[in-house]
């Protein structure tokens, strides 16, 4: 009796082991398929978006977005030239650069054609004279001529009252081009000349970023409006006294800090920056200078009789003493990209870029692509807005735990459709045994 049923057991197909095995593996695919995604694309396992092959990638990426940009039936040259008039009545000189850079990839083959004598840099120069028109490359000129200052005169830095009188500091005229340039988002001397102005010998034209921060008694009145219930934002306050206290280090990261704060203090009281992103700046600087704190200790400050210097001091002080080191060192990795791209750009290019920011993340992938093509990523980021993020091609890092998480995953796939198969093949051998 018994050996009948065990024969009839080793008869029957283990169904059920099968349906067990394929269930199992069908839960833990997809959970180890999310556990590569996220490892993959973590901040830790993500390679250097600066690598050469990210550069390399993201370039070809922006290629094909500026050959994309002319509309179907529009003259190419025609759009390009309305381009730049544009940004030139918007006084958004970066933008205009960046177009003017991305000549070779926009206007027509023959048009290409015509400039692929000489060096890049050459080639770029007879984009803007020869194909923009006559009354148009008069008012590039005239807005690029470096105007005549004494350089006695000039100040260590660009203050609030020279911000009303320049929106985006001039550039010097062209110059000769340079030696041949392999690269064709590599900008020469000449070119440098000619479009950035840190590399001109005019002392006027060689300072390119604006500073909104004041000095420290113009932040000791405005945090006397403050503390005494006028309309002062506390968030636009308090980067002001975090970028000064930067400032009085007078090192080379500190004074980016400086100018990225000035960046974001006009870039939100422009309103111009994202909510998740202007939130999440706030988040920082709540986190590195708290606002609850810090006013307890200025209103026990400002009770104090004083002069206004010395009431600065005691401000200033107040200001450093409420600051979290800690705190401060991450808000200062993303101060680091905003002056970077400040220094590719320049500060309105700047306010530009983070527009289209929401998050960290958004802030690698926007410099990235100012990284690989310059202020043609200004030109970009007009065009194309938020999908500029798009082009950054950042790379995976392939990590031994990477590569082992990857080939298990395999191991499992190849599991179930083995197991896919057997079942099918057993299904078929029953049907067979069934018809004799």
């Amino acid at each position: 009796m018994a050996s009948r049923w065990a024969q009839r057991e080793s008869s029957q197909p283990s169904s059920w082991r099968q349906a067990l095995l394929f269930n199992s593996l069908l839960l833990l695919l997809p959970i180890l398929a999310a556990r590569i995604i996220a490892a993959a694309y973590t901040t830790d396992i993500v390679s250097d978006p600066m690598s050469v092959e990210a550069r390399a990638e993201t370039r070809i990426q922006i290629d094909r977005a500026f050959g994309n940009l002319t509309p179907n039936n529009t003259d190419a040259r025609d759009f390009w030239a309305a381009r730049i008039s544009q940004t030139l009545r918007e006084r958004d000189f970066a933008a205009a650069r960046g177009y003017l850079l991305a000549a070779p990839l926009m206007l027509d083959r023959r048009d290409a054609q015509a400039e692929e004598a000489g060096t890049e840099d050459q080639r770029l120069a007879r984009a803007a004279l020869l194909f923009l028109p006559d009354d148009l490359r008069a008012k590039y000129e005239r807005a690029i001529e470096p105007p005549k200052v004494d350089a006695s005169t000039m100040p260590d830095r660009i203050t609030n009252s020279d911000v009303r009188m320049i929106n985006e500091l001039p550039r010097p005229a062209e110059t000769q081009p340079d030696a041949a340039q392999t690269d064709p988002y590599a900008v020469g001397d000449a070119s440098k000349a000619a479009l950035d102005p840190q590399s001109s010998n005019t002392p006027f034209s060689a300072r390119k970023d604006f500073f909104l921060l004041g000095d420290t008694e113009d932040l000791t009145r405005r945090t006397q409006l403050w503390l005494t219930g006028n309309a002062v934002n506390d968030v636009q306050l308090r980067l002001r006294a975090l970028g000064l206290q930067k400032e009085a280090e007078d090192t080379s990261k500190s004074r980016a800090f400086a100018n990225a704060a000035s960046i974001l203090v006009a870039a939100h009281r422009a309103g111009r920056l994202d909510a998740r992103f202007s939130q999440y700046i706030e988040s920082r600087i709540e986190d590195a200078l708290p606002v609850a704190p810090l006013r307890t200790a200025l209103e026990a400050g400002n009770a104090q009789v004083a002069t206004t210097s010395d009431r600065a001091e005691t401000f200033m002080a107040i200001y450093a003493s409420a600051t979290r080191p800690e705190a401060l060192s991450r808000l200062s990795r993303d101060m680091e990209t905003v002056a970077r791209l400040a220094e590719l750009t320049s500060s309105s290019g700047a306010i530009t870029l983070l527009e289209n920011t929401s998050s960290p993340e958004d802030m690698r992938r926007i410099l990235l692509v100012t990284e690989a093509s310059g202020e043609r990523a200004v030109a970009l980021s007009r065009e194309l807005g938020p999908k500029t993020l798009g082009l950054a091609q950042i790379g995976v890092k392939w990590t031994r735990n990477l590569i082992l998480q990857v080939m298990g995953l395999m191991a499992l796939g190849m599991a179930l459709i083995w197991t896919t198969l057997s079942a099918f093949t057993q299904a078929e051998t029953l049907r067979t045994k069934k018809r004799r």
